[in-house]
């Protein structure tokens, strides 16, 4: 048998034919795909100061606030993810079933007051206008073969600490103290 196959290898090759052998396909090994996956954890929702807030007052004092102003608030804890903002920011929204990015606008007139109480170790306070923002981290990962015919997830990188204001206007006014 060995000299048979040794001989059939020999004119082939000798020959200027090709011999073809194929592989079976569990032998060829898994298609994992290659597009990478974004996974959302640890996800809060959190109440982030704005750019829109009155003058100090002591306490004891009310504070009456009434402004046309536009309201704004950007995003932190994206500076690392770059060009995949776009694609986390999706997922993310899809993940609170509520519009996520990496800016939120509103331009209002806003009128609120509200009575700067005293508390221990402040010696002033603001009204100060929150804007709901959703807090979460998110893992980027690819789907690679384990040698046994099974994908295994394998991470590529991890970012805690994002914070994205929703797209909906929903604010919180408060009394920031310093």
């Amino acid at each position: 048998m060995r000299r048979a196959l040794s001989t059939l290898l020999s004119t082939a090759l000798l020959g200027g034919g090709a011999v073809a052998v194929s592989a079976s396909p569990a032998a060829a090994g898994i298609d994992c795909g290659r597009d990478p996956i974004y996974s959302i954890s640890n996800k809060k929702t959190v109440w982030e100061p704005t750019n829109v807030h009155s003058d100090w007052a002591k306490p004891g004092v009310t504070i009456s606030y009434a402004k046309n102003k536009t309201g704004s608030w950007t995003a932190t804890g994206t500076a690392t993810i770059g060009a995949e903002a776009g694609v986390i920011f999706a997922k993310a929204s899809t993940s609170f079933s509520v519009s996520v990015g990496k800016t939120w606008s509103k331009s209002d007139t806003w009128t609120y007051a509200a009575q700067v109480e005293k508390k221990s170790g402040k010696s002033k306070g603001r009204l100060m206008m929150y804007h709901e923002a959703k807090g979460f981290s998110v893992t980027k990962f690819r789907l690679v073969p384990n040698g046994q015919q099974k994908c295994v997830k394998s991470t590529i990188w991890k970012k805690n600490g994002i914070v994205a204001p929703v797209k909906r206007n929903n604010n919180l006014w408060g009394i920031q103290y310093s």
